[in-house]
């Protein structure tokens, strides 16, 4: 149906603030009681201090803004801190990496692979005990097929004195599929099943690997 000027359509408070105008609304309905608790609060006092009725109507003015503003305060903060806490949980901040990191992957999406190893080896020396540029940088020698790199610098996550299980268990899963992609290596793939539920044992890891390691065997025609 089509409509005059008078009916062109207004943006609304929703329009314009998106998801955060519905968090306005919460905060404003959140501060109501607050703010005429404050109200109340002010002018019972100026009234028991004996101000006229202009000075008990200033005084619940002010301690409606008192207990409002207050109460706001409280709520941002409170709300900013949480989101922090909760952000840091479920998302580590990792912007180091991945703002030192995106030079590398443009490195690579130009095709200067050789850039980007040189690149992720200088990092590597600089930050001696950290997995993360050692597992990049494995994986994209094992995409070139500079499989005895990507197989020592998988290795060395492992060997890492503070290894996470995470970083330790992807570093193995890793070295598994560039064995079975290695000519002549495949057997050595078996190896680090077996050190997965060694490593692991009574755990998901080891039932896993176990199942591998089944599999594996029946692929290469391995029966011990």
């Amino acid at each position: 149906m089509s409509g005059g000027a008078g009916d062109e359509y207004r943006p609304t408070y929703f329009d314009r603030n998106g998801p955060e105008a519905a968090a306005h609304w919460k905060i404003a309905s959140f501060l109501l009681i607050p703010t005429v608790g404050g109200a109340l609060v002010g002018i019972t006092y100026f009234a028991h201090q004996g101000y006229s009725t202009g000075g008990v109507l200033a005084g619940g003015l002010v301690g409606g803004l008192l207990g409002g503003a207050g109460s706001a305060l409280l709520v941002i903060s409170v709300s900013e801190n949480m989101g922090a806490i909760f952000r840091a949980f479920v998302q580590p901040d990792h912007s180091p990496h991945q703002q030192q990191y995106s030079y590398e992957d443009a490195l690579v999406m130009r095709g200067d692979v050789e850039g980007a190893l040189a690149s992720y080896e200088r990092i590597i020396l600089e930050s001696p005990n950290d997995a993360v540029p050692r597992l990049r940088a494995a994986d994209l020698c094992a995409k070139s097929k500079l499989r005895e790199r990507a197989e020592t610098l998988f290795r060395a996550v492992q060997r890492l004195p503070r290894v996470s299980p995470k970083d330790d268990i992807y570093a193995s899963n890793r070295l598994v599929d560039l064995y079975l992609a290695w000519p002549g290596n495949e057997t050595k793939g078996l190896r680090e099943l077996r050190r997965l539920v060694d490593t692991y044992p009574e755990t998901d890891v080891a039932e896993r690997a176990r199942a591998g390691l089944v599999n594996l065997k029946g692929q290469l025609g391995v029966t011990d």
